[in-house]
């Protein structure tokens, strides 16, 4: 296990797919990632495309790992906007009707989980499907 400040944004592909559909394949490729630097995958033992589970004070989620095409400070990692990572980021806005989606604390070990789809990730945290 180690311990990495997370942060999130907009890219490019994200909002692409998310115009092309929340529920393909093509989202889950763009927005379930994890971009990693080569020197911290292999201090935990992985490789790009491998899982790893991220783990929060306020959730957990399963996402693909990938290679950073930009430079990330020491110790960061960065998933996209979006379902995955809104799993694991504080849900409090202090007032500001946004949640903070930068320098978030996190653990991230290497897993055989699998990535969830969009559908099914909502139903697992029981988002969907209550009545």
């Amino acid at each position: 296990m180690m311990r990495v400040i997370l942060n999130t944004g907009r890219t490019v592909w994200q909002g692409q797919a998310i115009e092309s559909g929340k529920d393909l394949e093509m989202y889950v490729d763009a927005a379930a990632i994890a971009h990693m630097s080569a020197e911290m995958m292999s201090q935990i033992g992985i490789k790009p495309e491998d899982n790893i589970e991220v783990i929060s004070n306020f959730g957990n989620v399963v996402v693909k790992v990938v290679s950073t095409i930009e430079t990330l400070p020491e110790g960061m990692i960065y998933i996209p906007m979006g379902p995955w990572a809104n799993r694991v980021i504080d849900p409090d806005t202090n007032s500001t009707a946004t949640p903070s989606f930068k320098n978030i604390p996190v653990e991230i070990l290497p897993t055989d989980k699998p990535v969830l789809d969009m559908p099914t990730l909502m139903k697992v945290y029981n988002k969907v499907g209550q009545i």
